[in-house]
């Protein structure tokens, strides 16, 4: 224990000593290091919290609606969403030449559209990695009206989705063309790797007579209505590297207008059935395979007829299915359908793995009334082997006599290892085709 003047020297040395350390810490260089720290602490928070703002996305190009009066080519903008935009029905007119460049992305207003006239050209070239996008400013079915192709020159629609279409006709007289994609008589079309989607109403029109189209890789779906509606004469140019389903009336139609085939084609297994609407004529120079896999329905009245005009009647007609893959003839929602009519045919025709439902005998063009799924008249060379009769109100087959009472010869006609199924008729009937 110190003195009492020992312990006031004591507090008086560590007071000293304590007022010297605060002395020490809050020097001007103190402050100015802790200052700098501050400030740049502060400026990093403020980058991380307000970004630099992006660049705005261009607009789009509004085109007007004399633009395709001379050749022009729509380029693809990478920067764009939307490169332009067309608000009315616009003409390429003739002699122009419109190419839009893969990547491309046009939207239509509400009924805008393309019409290809006479002796312009269409091109729409887009590729694999890039396709073409033809839309509508509302993704609404039915929102423009699509592309009439009116010219012979070398159209083509390649590598393209083209959607939303398919809402005012394309013409308002006879003929009327419409859907997403229509194509006039005498017109020129080549389509491949084509998307054609969420349409109000067809998707492809081929209604118009001598068209020149060619189709591969076609996706075609989501539509309100068929996926094609095509003459006979241009029903073979579809196969199995397009898709026709998801749409609400899945068939290729195959209507009444232009029924003639004049050459040497084929009906192929398509992922939806064909539905034809009235007569198909093979005849001369005509050659119609159907082929294996194959499911056609037909209307009320609807039929198949070989038959020539004028001698030597170079003209045939074969259906040749597999015993895996037959080939079915049926009537649409049940009902009858016409048949099958030969005449005059040289050639070997063969029906061979087919079924054959609800034919009545019913053939318009002669007034024939009642006889036989398969109508002959003139002795037609034909073969049927392993085919299956189902559902006939008469008979499998018919021949025609004339006035003859007695039963034909038919020396050109053979039949083996066929299958009647509720058949309320003969095998074979005769008659004059008038029951």
């Amino acid at each position: 224990m110190g003195t009492k003047q020992e312990k006031s020297t004591l507090q008086l040395n560590l007071n000293m000593k304590t007022k010297f350390s605060y002395k020490q810490l809050f020097t001007p260089k103190l402050f100015l290091i802790a200052g700098i720290c501050l400030l740049t602490a502060t400026a990093c928070e403020e980058d991380e919290v307000e970004p630099p703002a992006p660049e705005p996305t261009p607009a789009a190009i509004v085109l007007p609606c004399d633009y395709f009066d001379t050749n022009n080519v729509l380029v693809n903008d990478t920067l764009k969403d939307v490169d332009y935009i067309i608000d009315c029905f616009m003409h390429i007119h003739d002699g122009a030449q419109v190419v839009i460049e893969e990547g491309v992305t046009i939207e239509f207003t509400a009924n805008a559209g393309f019409y290809v006239d006479d002796d312009a050209q269409f091109v729409s070239q887009g590729s694999a990695e890039a396709p073409v996008t033809l839309s509508g400013t509302q993704k609404t079915k039915g929102y423009w009206r699509g592309i009439f192709i009116n010219s012979n020159l070398d159209n083509s629609i390649q590598h393209t989705r083209i959607e939303y279409a398919g809402g005012e006709t394309f013409t308002e007289a006879s003929p009327i063309y419409e859907g997403s994609v229509a194509v006039s008589s005498g017109a020129d079309l080549e389509l491949s790797h084509v998307e054609i989607l969420n349409g109000a109403n067809i998707g492809l029109d081929l209604s118009g007579h001598t068209a020149d189209v060619s189709a591969d890789n076609l996706t075609i779906s989501e539509n309100e209505g068929m996926p094609v509606r095509v003459c006979a004469y241009n029903a073979h140019i579809f196969d199995s590297t397009s898709t026709f389903s998801g749409n609400t009336q899945d068939y290729i139609n195959i209507i009444p207008a232009y029924y003639e085939i004049e050459s040497t084609v084929s009906w192929v297994k398509l992922d939806v059935p064909y539905l034809v609407d009235g007569r198909v004529l093979i005849t001369d120079n005509g050659f119609l395979t159907i082929e294996a896999g194959v499911e056609a329905l037909f209307r009320p009245g609807a039929y198949l007829q070989a038959a020539g005009f004028l001698p030597p009647y170079n003209i045939g007609l074969s259906i040749i299915g597999t015993a895996s893959e037959p080939v079915r003839l049926s009537a649409y929602n049940g009902n009858n359908w016409g048949g099958i009519y030969y005449s005059f045919t040289q050639e070997n025709n063969l029906i061979k793995h087919a079924i054959i439902e609800h034919a009545k005998g019913d053939i318009s063009v002669g007034n024939i009334t009642n006889t036989g799924a398969i109508y002959m008249h003139a002795d037609p060379q034909l073969t049927i082997e392993d085919t299956e009769f189902i559902d006939l109100p008469n008979c499998a087959y018919y021949a025609y006599t004339g006035a003859s009472t007695n039963q034909p010869e038919l020396p050109n006609f053979t039949a083996t290892n066929l299958t009647l199924t509720n058949v309320a008729g003969a095998e074979l009937c005769w008659g004059d085709g008038s029951e």
